[in-house]
């Protein structure tokens, strides 16, 4: 990535700050009734607004979610 490309990254994250945020470890807490919500086609942004805020501004979490993710839709076909 390109310093401005950073930068423009950065600015766009500050503008989607909201005043309730959830930090990666709460995210992580939750992160199996998210997936379990996201199999079962809920609507994730009335359930679980601040995950699915937190996992697009936070690559690790979105990287972890996306795992497993895969993981459980892997089990469901066995």
């Amino acid at each position: 990535m390109f310093p401005s490309e950073i930068l423009q990254k950065v600015v766009a994250n500050i503008k989607d700050t909201q005043e309730t945020e959830y930090f990666c470890n709460e995210v992580h807490s939750l992160m199996d009734q998210y997936v379990e919500a996201c199999i079962e086609c809920e609507d994730l942004s009335l359930l679980m607004p601040l995950v699915q805020h937190h996992l697009k501004l936070c690559l690790d979490c979105q990287e972890e979610f996306e795992a497993l993710l895969r993981i459980l839709q892997a089990r469901q076909k066995t």
